[in-house]
Formats: structure tokens, sequence, C-alpha cells
């Protein structure tokens, strides 16, 4: 039973900034649904976990904080080029570079 529930240490992964936790352990209360999709993760175990956010400026600006990436991603998908490639930035993974 506990393969399939989401248990505290997965949702610490979901939370961590390590990259071989970035977008895993979706599940809010069943894992089950990351482990069929191949976006479930343990905790590596040869290092600690961080939190936190990936790259941005540190902000005090609730506005900026709340919309700040979002703005990121229009203004990523305003400069790639073509339909597909802007539906990929929007709706795509996240990280590498913008598609051209």
């Amino acid at each position: 039973m506990t393969r399939s529930i989401n248990t505290p240490g997965h949702h610490r992964v979901h939370h961590a900034c390590n990259p071989q936790c970035l977008d895993r352990n979706y599940g809010g209360i069943l894992i089950v649904f990351d482990r069929l999709f191949g976006t479930f993760a343990e905790r590596p175990g040869d290092q600690p976990l961080r939190f936190g956010l990936v790259g941005g400026t540190p902000s005090f600006n609730p506005i900026r904080i709340a919309l700040g990436e979002w703005i990121a991603m229009l203004g990523d998908a305003w400069r790639a080029r073509g339909t597909s490639a802007k539906l990929r930035v929007l709706f795509g993974p996240t990280g590498g570079e913008i598609p051209r």
C-alpha cells in the first residue's frame, strides 16, 4: 500500500531543488500516476535535499513573487519562433533553452 500513497519523503523530493528532483512527484495523494508517467523519484541517497527556488532573483515584492515566473515564461514564448516552439515553451518540460 505504501507504494501508491504519497509519503512525506515523496513530498520532500517534490519540493527539493536538486537537479534530479525537479519536476518529480506531482501526486497529491496517490503517487501511482507519477509511477505510470515516469515522473516518480526516490530521495537521492548520495546527497542531501536542497530546498528553494532554482534561478531567479530574490525579491520581497509579492507581485513579483507571484507572477515573475509567468512573466518570464511568456517572454520566452514571445521570443520562440513558430507555433510549435511557443507551445513547447508553455507546456513542455522545464529548463533548457528557448526552442527556435
